[in-house]
């Protein structure tokens, strides 16, 4: 086995990573005073196991911690590795390489491991055992230990021969294994203690058991029963649990069913929407196919008029030509006349006849002119009447074309007329419509900003209860903990309270002695030393030791009640028993000057006790001239410096007595009497605090189980209200596009109304414009005609 390096960090002078490594032969560190020397041997003592601060030249462990300086901050915690060659197996472990670190933190904790396991302190030790590498190992020898181990003596000496030769590792295991033979002996003592007092108690717990196990036989039934009654009800539960979900799933296809025929409602409105936009579009044909008809009638009708206007004309150009041919008539039956009397005279007047001739001849010439003028007035009469008829004809096509022009611009206004009427109601449509839309659009927007809020209700909420979930959790498993804490406790303090009241590692003499006084046969008994005075835990091992068999001395109140206790005892052959009267112990002082400032004097042993004023001199008299000390040495130098006058104690319970001699070890018989009052007390408020602990827990997770429930309850509100905005959105999306379809309608039907509007207006001003043709050209044939008529009578007449 080979050192082969020391690494250091945060240690003493060390506060960086150092690392030194040893190679084969001698390695020498050299250095001024205060350079840190000694910081080597003492981080190799210390990686070893080093419980001493003042064996480490510290006041306390936190020392061994790099401190800091003006130009560096202190270190957390110190950490030093010593690696070593283990190629012979000469430590207990199959490596090559053995590992051993310490690390020591601010906080007070500390770690050790080996090749990077974490070990026990005793691991450690057991590993450098007989290899006289431990922290008290030959193998390190520091300043001043060269004269120590001349100086010391023969038994001090022995122990390191032992180390040595290789045989301490037994001893260690045979003062271990007397160690435990001790506690078991204590335990057997302790065990029989309790096996007598349980004795007593047979005959009443069997009676207890029979009554236990009629009662775990009831219990079961009850269990069966209460089995019988859950199962009874979760099948129950389960039935109901089915026939909602049978509800849910009718309602879920009633639902799909209702969603179908919803769709299918839809699509035959929008079939209709469209027949009805068809049908619009239809009745507007017919409309104008009506207003086509209408004024087709209206010409049939004015040609009708102009017919009958022309067959009037006709019939009276008839009844004039008819007249004339009347007068022609009566004017050749006027010339034939005119003939004959001619002829007449001419016979008569045959004398005249040839004077006449010349007369004759001149009137036929005149007769002659007058039937060509005749023939020519006929004629021009004739043109006249064609020309007046012709122009009658065009007066009355005229007349005609401006009554219908007139009753088609009056059909046509009323036609404007329904149309302004439609579009005010088409436009009083769209504006409802468009109200309808802003509407349906607000609530579509309304309902996703609910559906929004919803969701993020729906999030917070499942967030807030997964949190719950995992807060409940944590506080059931606290208050579980707690509760076993707690119980743990309890038991603990019936054991310990139990074994206080049965009085169990005191004397079979105490026990009698101070059951008798509690049964009231005997008088003035106050009880054992232990039980009078209560010490502070950390000082309790040290006053069991200080007091030894004297913490089950019984005090009584005078001489007289000592002895009839001790006639008592020996009567009954219960042994023996210590008694302090009263009224006959005195107090004893320690009258040693400048033993308080000694280095490691924690106090006089009856100052760290408390007891009633009516003990004091009891407990002065057994405790004044014992002094408390931290450790050994310490106790060791108050002991030389006065000469071994009076007894020290050590916390942990070793012993300098009066005189010199040493007494030390494990923990004596009897410990435990006093320091079982403190853990008692200490048990007690241990109790105390859990069950505040336990109630806060439980009133916490009380309270985070409502939390729970009721987020889960406003979890299933925002789910259903967000499922309910969900659904009036898809309606108020179905209305919307209802709507919109709707807008599209009126705004196609107000477009086809404004340009039948427009067509409208510009057939008005068409028929205008040919009715004001028509009423000029009327009047122009109308002068016409009467100029013709003038000129027909002037020919006539």
């Amino acid at each position: 086995m080979i050192l082969k390096a020391l690494e250091m960090q945060g240690f003493k002078s060390f506060p960086d990573k150092t690392v030194l490594s040893f190679g084969s032969g001698m390695t020498s560190v050299v250095g001024p005073n205060g350079s840190g020397k000694s910081n080597i041997s003492d981080a190799v003592r210390w990686v070893l196991g080093e419980q001493g601060a003042k064996k480490l030249r510290g006041a306390k462990m936190e020392d061994v911690i790099f401190g800091g300086t003006s130009a560096r901050k202190a270190q957390g915690f110190a950490e030093v590795s010593l690696k070593l060659d283990n190629s012979d197996r000469v430590l207990g472990k199959d490596a090559d390489e053995v590992v051993v670190t310490r690390r020591y933190y601010r906080s007070g904790e500390s770690e050790y491991k080996v090749n990077g396991e974490v070990v026990r302190l005793k691991d450690v030790h057991e590993l450098f055992m007989d290899t006289g590498l431990g922290r008290d190992g030959y193998s390190m020898v520091s300043q001043g230990k060269i004269a120590d181990m001349v100086s010391s003596k023969s038994n001090e000496r022995r122990e390191m021969f032992e180390e040595a030769a290789g045989i301490s590792f037994f001893r260690y295991r045979r003062a271990d294994a007397l160690r435990r033979l001790d506690q078991t002996q204590e335990n057997l003592i302790r065990l029989k203690d309790i096996f007598t007092e349980l004795q007593t108690r047979v005959g009443p717990l069997k009676e207890q058991s029979e009554t236990a196990r009629k009662f775990l036989v009831l219990a079961q039934e009850k269990k069966e029963l209460e089995i019988s009654l859950w199962l009874h009800t979760i099948e129950k539960a389960k039935d109901n649990l089915r026939r909602q979900e049978d509800k849910i799933a009718l309602a879920g296809s009633q639902h799909d069913d209702s969603a179908g025929e919803l769709e299918s409602i839809e699509e035959k409105i929008e079939q209709i929407i469209k027949k009805s936009q068809d049908i619009t579009v239809e009745i507007d044909n017919i409309r104008r196919g009506i207003s086509l008809f209408e004024e087709q009638a209206s010409a049939v009708d004015s040609n009708i008029a102009v017919c009958k206007n022309t067959i009037e004309l006709n019939l009276q150009a008839i009844e004039r030509i008819k007249k004339d041919k009347s007068q022609t008539k009566e004017t050749q039956g006027r010339i034939d006349d005119q003939i004959k009397q001619a002829q007449e005279s001419i016979t008569v007047c045959e004398k005249l006849a040839q004077e006449k001739r010349e007369e004759l001849g001149a009137v036929y010439g005149q007769l002659e002119d007058l039937l060509e003028e005749n023939n020519e007035s006929t004629g021009k009469t004739q043109g006249l009447s064609n020309k007046m008829g012709e122009l009658a004809r065009e007066l009355s096509d005229k007349r005609v074309i401006e009554s219908t022009a007139e009753s088609s611009s009056r059909e046509i206004r009323s036609r404007l007329g329904a149309i302004d009427q439609s579009l005010s109601e088409n436009d009083q449509l769209i504006a409802e419509l468009l109200r309808d839309k802003d509407e349906g659009q607000s609530v579509i927007k309304s309902k996703i900003d609910e559906i929004e809020e919803y969701t993020n209700a729906v999030n917070g909420y499942g967030l807030k209860v997964k949190n719950r979930e995992g807060k409940v959790s944590k506080l059931r498993e606290e208050a579980d903990r707690l509760s076993i804490d707690l119980r743990q406790k309890e038991s603990k303090r019936g054991m310990l309270l139990e074994m206080e009241k049965n009085m169990e590692g005191y004397s079979g003499s105490v026990k009698a002695v101070i059951k008798e006084s509690k049964r009231g046969t005997m008088r003035g008994v106050h009880g054992p030393v232990s039980q009078l005075i209560t010490v502070d835990s950390k000082y309790s091992h040290a006053i069991e030791v200080a007091l030894g068999a004297a913490i089950q001395n019984i005090v009584v109140d005078t001489e007289n009640d000592a002895k009839r206790a001790i006639n008592f005892l020996k009567e009954q052959k219960l042994g023996r028993a210590t008694f302090l009267p009263i009224c006959a112990i005195k107090q004893r002082e320690l009258n040693e000057k400048g033993v308080g400032s000694c280095d490691g004097f924690i106090g006089i042993a009856s100052d760290l006790v408390k007891c009633d004023e009516k003990y004091t001199d009891i407990v002065k008299s057994l405790l004044a001239r014992t002094v408390v000390a931290d450790e050994m040495d310490s106790a060791i130098k108050v002991a030389k410096k006065y000469a071994n006058r009076f007894k020290i104690v050590t916390l942990d319970g070793q012993v300098i007595n009066a005189g010199g001699s040493m007494t030390g070890g494990s923990r004596i018989h009897n410990s435990g009497l006093l320091g079982r009052g403190n853990e008692i007390e200490k048990i007690n408020k241990e109790i105390k605090k859990l069950s505040e602990k336990a109630r806060q827990s439980a009133d916490s997770y009380k309270s985070a189980v409502e939390e729970l429930a009721a987020d889960r309850a406003g979890l299933m509100g925002a789910q259903a209200q967000l499922t309910t905005a969900q659904e009036e959105k898809i309606m108020a999306d179905s209305e919307m596009t209802l709507v919109s379809g709707r807008i599209e309608a009126a705004k196609s039907s107000k477009e086809e109304l404004v340009r039948e509007k427009e067509s409208a207006i510009l057939r008005i001003e068409e028929f205008k414009k040919q009715s004001e043709e028509a009423q000029v050209r009327i009047a122009e044939l109308s002068e016409q005609i009467k100029g013709i008529e003038s000129e027909i009578e002037k020919m006539t007449g």
